[in-house]
């Protein structure tokens, strides 16, 4: 076995599978072509474009797995069973062999390495309309960036490969320090998209095209990437102004269009429905069900088995339950108002049993359903059924947001505190939700509202792990575990649980680098400090 199977991504791969697509997600299989035939024809550079796309499909399961599940979002019930959730989710030091880590870093490295080939193949191919080769190249720029963002995250100490490389040269390539990847790669990539990106994406036959990247994500995920060097670990306090002037413009278009915005708490129940997809969200990655395996596969991982009267579909059965502190605020009457996210982002019916079925195990905490068109909540919104045209466990059509409007929005209320700005962006999320507005305040009062704002509206989308690290807060997820050790009716401590607090050290703000990875060749890689 070649030791070169285990740095997919990082040199130039010998074959490429393209789909041919009247829409983004109307497939049709083609057959596997080397890339120096390949890449010749505008409508080719289309469909390699498609198939960049098509790396994103198992991000949705990453931010699942990798940031939701790792988060004080998330119980994580101890089942008997080894599973990966459990381990990440337990802060178990010995996770370097874990498949999903592995799968991960070959997934992100796959699509930076689509993405090296595309963007030197296409630059010497002519368009009709330079203006759309522009274009298609601005979209691969950001999805590299988007894979080299999350890979620096996930890892921070990691190789850096902008252009398609040898075998020999991928074994040669060391690691890069996080401010590197962030100023060589993410930074310069995202710049290029939102210089040559519009908000109307077409194809090169003219045709509007949805779920592509446009300006406004560009400048949105640049805004993201500056706040996140403007925190834990970095601390460049510089880069929140460039943020802040970038979230403006993005609110400010948003507006302006009238775009992204669900006006009242009703209609937000709807954004979590499939038939909405690619009107709510700036940037999502694109699903669909029919057996074409372009499902969205993290719903099979994310709840607990169910009943038929929720799906007709096999889930899993991970025991990943949604916090009770976070629960309990999500329930919290307000006023005698309950926030209206509530029933539509996590099951507070502990279980619904209608047909009879073998009760479940059940801890009697509350599972997210945010993701999950289960066939009460598509009535009780008056739309049809969708289990019959679920083919398997892997194949929800619902989309995965990478980012949303109201996300910008608390992200420049935290940066311009409790300014008239930073309160009119919180009590517009706020006030849809049923909950009252709230006054002037101290800008520490202000940003433990941002932070509660940010929970309950961003709640499983893969955002509250990363909010912690640059927050540099990983004692939030101790105090998590602390708690569901300690019995509050007999004041008992399951030691145990207990443990899992323990495990959780400073330092694991960031993964191990996979096993695989460690062992391509020796002394290449040098393993994060917290998993040696």
């Amino acid at each position: 076995m070649k030791m070169i199977k285990y740095i997919v991504g990082l040199f130039i791969v010998a074959t490429l599978s393209f789909t041919s697509c009247s829409d983004f997600l109307d497939v049709e299989s083609r057959n596997t072509q080397t890339t120096d035939t390949f890449y010749k024809t505008e409508g080719q550079a289309d469909q390699a474009l498609t198939g960049i796309y098509h790396d994103l499909l198992p991000m949705s399961l990453y931010s699942l797995m990798l940031s939701e599940v790792r988060s004080d979002n998330t119980y994580k019930e101890n089942d008997g069973a080894q599973r990966d959730f459990s381990s990440i989710g337990r802060f178990e030091k010995n996770i370097a062999n874990l498949s999903v880590l592995s799968n991960a870093w070959d997934d992100y490295y796959k699509l930076v390495s689509d993405a090296n080939t595309f963007l030197e193949k296409v630059e010497k191919i002519s368009f009709a309309n330079e203006d759309i080769k522009k274009q298609y190249m601005a979209e691969v720029h950001f999805l590299r960036a988007l894979a080299y963002f999350d890979l620096v995250r996930y890892w921070e100490h990691i190789p850096i490969v902008t252009k398609t490389i040898s075998q020999a040269e991928a074994l040669a390539l060391p690691q890069s320090e996080a401010k590197e990847v962030y100023e060589q790669v993410i930074i310069p990539d995202l710049e290029f998209a939102c210089a040559n990106l519009n908000n109307s994406p077409k194809n090169y036959l003219g045709k509007a095209v949805e779920g592509h990247a446009t300006q406004i994500a560009a400048k949105a995920l640049l805004g993201r990437v500056y706040l996140t060097m403007a925190g834990f670990p970095l601390n460049d306090g510089s880069k929140k102004d460039l943020a802040r002037s970038l979230f403006k413009e993005v609110i400010d278009y948003a507006d302006a269009n009238k775009k992204y915005w669900a006006k009242d708490s009703e209609e937000w129940k709807r954004i979590w429905i499939s038939d909405n997809d690619n009107k709510y969200h700036i940037f999502e990655i694109q699903y669909q069900n029919g057996g074409l395996g372009l499902g969205n596969q993290m719903l099979f991982e994310a709840c607990p088995s169910l009943y038929s009267a929720y799906t007709i579909v096999r889930i899993f059965g991970n025991h990943i339950y949604c916090e009770r502190r976070l629960s309990e605020e999500f329930q919290k009457i307000y006023n005698e108002k309950m926030d209206a996210r509530c029933l539509a982002t996590i099951d507070t019916t502990k279980f619904v049993n209608t047909d009879g079925a073998t009760p479940i195990k059940y801890t009697g905490d509350d599972f997210f359903i945010k993701f999950l068109e289960h066939k009460m909540k598509r009535s009780q919104l008056g739309y049809s059924d969708i289990d019959n045209s679920i083919v398997d466990v892997k194949d929800w059509p619902i989309n995965h947001p990478i980012i949303r409007l109201e996300d910008v929005m608390l992200m420049y209320a935290e940066i311009v505190g409790p300014t008239t700005e930073g309160l009119n962006m919180v009590n517009r999320i706020r006030t849809r939700a049923g909950m009252d507005a709230i006054p002037a305040c101290s800008d520490a009062e202000f940003q433990k509202y941002v932070e509660r704002e940010r929970r309950l509206e961003l709640a499983f989308e893969g955002i509250r792990w990363h909010d912690l690290v640059r927050h540099n807060n990983l004692q939030a997820i101790r105090d998590m575990y602390t708690r569901y050790a300690t019995n509050e009716e007999t004041g008992q401590v399951n030691a145990d649980i207990l443990a899992f607090a323990q495990n959780v050290k400073d330092n694991m703000y960031i993964y191990p680098i996979p096993e695989a990875q460690m062992k391509v060749k020796e002394g290449l890689y040098k393993q994060n400090e917290a998993y040696k």
